[in-house]
């Protein structure tokens, strides 16, 4: 049995190259033509699959980049994958977070910037632990029916949502 691995993505006509490369090694000329028309239809099926836009990560502009870095990894229990100066990637679960550096004035002070949504386990531990770290409460913690909600200005001004299922 002869097995291609294609580790990259590949033209329409250089996967059809693979395949007929593998059938000519298989010594299987008669199926040639077959695989080459099911091979077609598939690039069009992925390339319509490609065509759609991924989520990359959400990008926040900080003064201080270790600082916020440092923030997110031990207040919410971010992974860090690279942190710079200017620079700095972050990672829970799916959800990446970049964090590039930026002059005062353009860095938004008090103002509404996109809002970060956390479901925690100890709600009134994690306010404490991220407001030991300089981060405010944007008004009280309630309590729903459903449980806990809490917003939080973190530093920089960027908004936070914290949520403690009931």
């Amino acid at each position: 049995m002869a097995v291609i691995t294609i580790e990259q993505p590949v033209t329409h006509n250089l996967l059809i190259s693979y395949i007929y490369l593998l059938l000519c090694v298989c010594r299987r000329p008669t199926l040639v033509g077959y695989v080459i028309t099911i091979t077609r239809r598939l690039v069009k099926t992925w390339k319509r699959e490609m065509a759609a836009a991924s989520f990359r990560w959400i990008l926040q502009l900080h003064k201080d980049v270790p600082k916020a870095a440092r923030f997110y990894s031990e207040g919410l229990d971010f992974t860090v994958n690279v942190c710079t100066l200017r620079w700095a990637e972050l990672q829970s679960g799916p959800l990446k977070l970049a964090l590039m550096q930026s002059n005062d004035h353009i860095v938004q002070q008090k103002g509404y910037s996109s809002l970060l949504s956390f479901t925690v386990t100890d709600i009134n531990s994690t306010v404490t632990k991220l407001m030991a770290m300089g981060a405010e409460l944007d008004g009280s913690i309630k309590y729903e029916i459903h449980g806990k909600v809490a917003s939080m200005r973190c530093i920089d001004g960027h908004m936070l949502g914290l949520y403690e299922p009931a």
